[in-house]
């Protein structure tokens, strides 16, 4: 296995990996369905470290292809020619073109075709409105529903895909080490679902990882190096905060078995929190295992199971005193999850912890938390 073996497979030519076994981490009857997944990684010479990311092309869901497939009346089986490749209609919209957001291009189409309604959308000035189109999240449309809303407008199979967005591959956290798993990398998928005027939209790659990847076969993946911004500490005996609540959780489980694995002295401390503790604590027997050996100091905040809510940035004040004298002696802070919220959160509760504990003025907290990014110890992995 040499280094240069990783150019080998890239996004655009991925290397075909089984699926060799997975469980559910979430409970029947929870509200969230998190799974764990072990991905073959055997014959392909793919290395990677803790930090960096499994790219997986997934498959448009079948109901989805098939309904747009009927709007048009086509069979499925049509000849359509994408990026000089032959393939039917059917399997071009099921593996090459984003069928979740759609294109200025199919608008203008429908609109061509009569579909009136569609002209605000595209006109100048209106870019918040048709941003509300494609994206929000109770009120978004997809390749179908435009369809729907433009029933005088009909397309060949050949007209159609030129109208449509690539798929694009989703990047998911590796949550193993190699030196502990040489052939495996690891995955913590959470399935996103959920509906938008009585129909049920799915998550294109993480229900295709959760539901539709059948154990046993193959799906196209490569690795994306990530040490340029989340690499972990070089001096295994620097101190190590990890932030990352619900499936930001990932990486870390692939820092900490690497830290184990290789006997690194350097103390670790994990601020994670989902909704509930009942159904929410990914990975409890494993980080409890090594919360009782004292590998790892472990915060947790669970929001939904007391009367106020308690997120992350809420530990990380009760622990003010500590997790700044971490941060005197040379830790390195890590923050993973999401982009929105949570890390603007935490940030701003880390220039607090600073500037009250430190004895700093807001500016110079300001100036503190800017120095740890310049030095590479804070770092961010957040979408």
């Amino acid at each position: 296995m040499t280094i240069e073996s990783t150019h080998v497979y890239t996004q655009r030519n991925p290397f075909a990996a089984v699926r060799t076994g997975s469980y559910r981490i979430t409970p029947p009857g929870a509200p969230k369905d998190c799974q764990h997944h072990v991905i073959s990684l055997a014959g392909s010479g793919i290395v990677y470290k803790p930090g960096d990311s499994l790219g997986v092309w997934p498959r448009n869901v079948d109901s989805l292809v098939d309904a747009i497939a009927a709007r048009l009346g086509a069979t499925g089986e049509e000849a359509v020619t994408v990026a000089g490749r032959s393939l039917t209609f059917r399997e071009a919209l099921a593996t090459k073109f984003d069928l979740a957001v759609i294109s200025k291009r199919l608008l203008e189409a429908c609109l061509a075709q009569g579909a009136h309604h569609f002209g605000e959308l595209l006109e100048k000035g209106n870019e918040e409105k048709f941003r509300h189109y494609l994206t929000a999240w109770d009120d978004s449309h997809d390749v179908l529903d435009v369809l729907e809303a433009a029933p005088g407008a009909q397309f060949s199979a050949a007209e159609f895909v030129p109208l449509l967005r690539p798929l694009a591959p989703r990047l998911y956290s590796i949550a193993s080490s190699q030196t502990l798993h040489p052939d495996e990398a690891h995955l913590l998928v959470l399935s996103v679902a959920y509906d938008v005027r009585g129909r049920e939209r799915l998550g294109v790659c993480s229900t295709y990882i959760n539901d539709r990847w059948p154990l046993g076969t193959t799906a196209p993946v490569y690795t994306q190096d990530a040490q340029k911004h989340f690499a972990m500490p070089k001096d295994p005996s620097t101190p190590l905060i990890m932030i990352g609540p619900g499936t930001g959780l990932a990486p870390f489980r692939g820092f900490l078995e690497e830290r184990d694995a290789v006997g690194a002295k350097g103390k670790n401390w994990l601020f994670f929190g989902d909704q509930s503790r009942s159904w929410g604590y990914y990975y409890e027997p494993e980080l409890t295992a090594w919360e009782k050996r004292g590998f790892v100091r472990i915060d947790l905040a669970f929001s939904r199971d007391q009367s106020y809510k308690i997120y992350v940035q809420h530990r990380m004040r009760e622990q003010a005193r500590d997790f700044y004298a971490w941060l005197e002696d040379g830790a390195e802070i890590f923050i993973c999850g999401d982009k929105g919220k949570m890390a603007a959160d935490v940030q701003k509760e880390l220039q607090a912890i600073v500037e009250t504990q430190g004895g700093r003025s807001p500016e110079q907290a300001i100036e503190y938390v800017s120095g740890l990014k310049k030095a590479h110890r804070l770092k961010l992995d957040v979408y």
